[in-house]
């Protein structure tokens, strides 16, 4: 897959989910104390956002494992492959640009279930009541923004492993193209510029962060 078929199928989509959930800060502030603040955007949002992950996942782990069964697969077949791969997978941060907010480390509060047990809730078993509240309210800011950051995760590691697979490759052009202006990984410090050059991603400091976290050496494909 080429960066722009990349751009085409996935990457704009994505844009597109983020516009949205940041649109709606007008109305309710990104903050701690609106974590339960619930909505029918928010129930659009955690639907569609958790559908993509599991689309890219499907897809992802297939490319990985030409053996990985995509017709019987779910969240705890795709945990088994990725962090595998990956050692650094779970453990990624994000931050949101310019938003006092927490830190969230979407694929390591999976193993709790969290975002992603709201959004089978919500899917299959909206009007299903738990502890005295309805299963629709689990469409909140805190689970949106959760499964947001999980996809943004999921899918840099995704063009990392078509653009950034080339150990011998210092200068990488096309992932500076897939960095969200909202979101940030605290950890992927892998930009660089000299001389008013436009920014590159530099493949050999990447992939020696992901050996560092391994006990044999990494590479994305």
């Amino acid at each position: 897959m080429d960066h722009l078929s990349f751009r085409s199928m996935y990457w704009n989509y994505f844009e597109q989910l983020e516009d949205d959930f940041f649109s709606c800060t007008p109305y309710c502030e990104i903050d701690v104390d609106n974590d339960r603040s619930y909505s029918i955007k928010y129930l659009q949002l955690l639907l569609s956002i958790c559908s993509e992950i599991d689309t890219i996942c499907k897809v992802f782990c297939k490319e990985i494992d030409e053996k990985f069964d995509v017709n019987t697969c779910g969240i705890k077949e795709y945990m088994d492959i990725l962090p595998k791969k990956y050692p650094t997978f779970s453990e990624e941060e994000i931050s949101l640009k310019g938003i006092q907010y927490r830190t969230i480390q979407p694929w390591k509060s999976i193993e709790k279930g969290y975002w992603w047990v709201a959004y089978n809730k919500v899917k299959h078993h909206r009007d299903s009541i738990e502890n005295g509240k309805m299963n629709y309210k689990l469409a909140n800011q805190k689970n949106v923004a959760a499964s947001l950051a999980a996809l943004y995760v999921l899918i840099e590691y995704w063009a990392a492993f078509h653009f950034a697979n080339n150990p011998q490759e210092t200068q990488n052009h096309e992932m500076p193209i897939f960095r969200s202006a909202r979101m940030n990984v605290r950890k992927w410090n892998f930009c660089e510029s000299f001389m008013g050059q436009p920014p590159w991603f530099n493949t050999k400091r990447f992939l020696a962060y992901l050996m560092a976290a391994s006990d044999k050496p990494v590479q994305c494909s």
